[in-house]
């Protein structure tokens, strides 16, 4: 691999076949937006790729969580055009366009709402960073066209991208990407605790969250490597209860990596499936993996790496472009696999042991689950709270509450916090500090207040009164309302 810079862009390259393969890759993903702005950065990719020229050309773009790539396949001049226009794209971006590629959103249906990874990231971070996957947002209609312009002069600058070339670079390659500072990633706060949790989250699957801090640790990565293996084992091979058992890893920066171990279960099994991913993962912890164990993980390592060389070339392509956006140290493969040879089965235990504190275990809702025991507890994913908090208290009228329409609810609008006492019983509490954003409803009248620890809070005029919407309307800053934009109806009729 050879680093070289075009236009201020490092570009990332190595020897491969004739047609050449690159990407150009920004540091910019999901985890980079806000509640109100869910799913801009997908639109910004798509403005991008709309106002490129038709061709035959292999090229695509992914959104992930941290990344947005574009990335093309073919003859040297031709990918060198397709990156050329991308470039070109961003800085000018044909935002006449929106309503239209809203709606190829729409069909695309991309929302992972669903996703027990997105829970997991929810249930440690709450509505920051990764844990806006769980997300839909207020609606891709408030993604206007200065929203969409001040997003894409923030994130999609030179500064901000690297380019991997796999093949030959294509001759008199510019990359004319805009300038502008390169911007800086937050990393949202974990949620408190003081020992592992479970909790019900959206979705089909059972899922582990592991969080580690410090330098960079081989044995907690091989000790998830043995764990998926155990879990394949047991899980799919002896029990037949699942069919996938697989892991994702997340760099929220140097020093703070999330490690996510998601397993689907039989419909019924759900819980059978919780129960062995915990023994297994405290197993793991106190005994180690056995010799045979370290041993099949590193030869499973060294054999994917054997079995396509192009392969393992493009992967280090790609995970150097990464760190380059990232800031993210590199390591070469070959060092990975050393450090894998020389990880010992008391360094996987410690690693485990210690990320213990850490552990989230999600299962799905709807599922009988009475949860692995002590020293595991109990935590629902927003922040139910079993009282409410003083403050100037709202109910509804007497006639909806005799009549059960609105039997139980109260909401409190105080000083520290706003709250909401669902029909259920269930306090949801907002700290003001906490506040994410505050939608109004279609017909005025009311609004949702979101927060960032993924409560929510309607208020509206027909359950709490006009003196309730004006009392928290008096307590969101300005800065935090969401305003409804114009309906695009017209603008779709006139596209179509």
């Amino acid at each position: 691999m050879q680093r070289i810079d075009i236009d201020g862009v490092p570009v990332l390259t190595a020897p491969g076949p004739d047609r050449t393969t690159a990407a150009l890759v920004f540091g910019v993903g999901l985890r980079d937006e806000t509640f109100a702005g869910i799913e801009v950065t997908h639109l910004v990719e798509h403005l991008a790729m709309s106002a490129l020229p038709k061709s035959h050309l292999r090229c695509n773009a992914v959104t992930d969580v941290d990344t947005t790539t574009f990335v093309a396949t073919g003859r040297p001049a031709a990918v060198g055009a397709f990156l050329e226009g991308v470039c070109r794209a961003l800085a000018d971006l044909p935002t006449d366009r929106i309503d239209v590629e809203i709606g190829v959103l729409d069909a695309e249906n991309c929302s992972t709402a669903d996703s027990t990874l997105g829970a997991l990231w929810a249930a440690r971070f709450g509505l920051a960073g990764p844990g806006l996957v769980v997300a839909d947002g207020p609606g891709r209609e408030f993604l206007t066209e200065d929203v969409v312009r001040a997003h894409a002069r923030r994130w999609f600058v030179r500064a901000n991208a690297a380019l991997w070339c796999r093949g030959p670079l294509p001759e008199g390659l510019r990359l004319p990407l805009p300038d502008g500072p390169r911007p800086e990633r937050t990393t949202p706060e974990s949620r408190p605790q003081t020992g592992p949790v479970w909790t019900v989250v959206p979705g089909s699957g059972v899922g582990l969250l592991l969080g580690a801090t410090g330098p960079w640790d081989p044995a907690l990565r091989l000790g998830v490597e043995v764990l998926l293996d155990r879990l394949r084992d047991t899980a799919r091979h002896r029990r037949g209860i699942s069919y996938s058992v697989d892991s994702v890893g997340l760099d929220l920066h140097a020093g703070h990596r999330e490690v996510a171990v998601v397993v689907d279960a039989r419909q019924g099994q759900e819980s059978a499936v919780a129960d062995l991913v915990w023994e297994q993962f405290v197993a793991l912890g106190e005994a180690g993996p056995t010799a045979a164990e370290l041993a099949h993980a590193v030869a499973g390592f060294e054999e994917e790496l054997d079995a396509d060389e192009q392969a393992v070339v493009e992967a280090e392509l790609v995970d150097a472009a990464y760190c380059a956006v990232s800031g993210l140290p590199f390591r070469p493969v070959q060092d990975v696999v050393r450090a894998w040879r020389t990880t010992t089965a008391e360094d996987v235990a410690a690693a485990l042991r210690a990320a213990r504190g850490t552990v989230v275990l999600a299962v799905p809702e709807g599922v009988s689950y009475a949860g692995p025991g002590a020293p595991v507890e109990r935590r629902t994913l927003c922040w139910v709270e079993p009282v409410l908090p003083d403050g100037e208290t709202f109910r509804p009228p007497l006639a909806a509450r005799v009549l059960g329409r609105a039997q139980g609810r109260t909401l409190v609008v105080g000083t520290t916090a706003l709250a909401h006492r669902a029909a259920d019983g269930d306090v949801h509490r907002i700290p003001w500090e906490l506040l994410e954003c505050a939608v109004p409803t279609e017909d005025g009248r009311g609004l949702l207040v979101v927060g960032r620890n993924l409560c929510t809070v309607p208020v509206h005029e027909d359950v709490f009164g006009r003196r309730a919407v004006a009392a928290v309307r008096a307590r969101v800053p300005a800065d935090r309302w969401v305003a409804r934009p114009a309906r695009r109806q017209e603008a779709l009729v006139r596209a179509s």
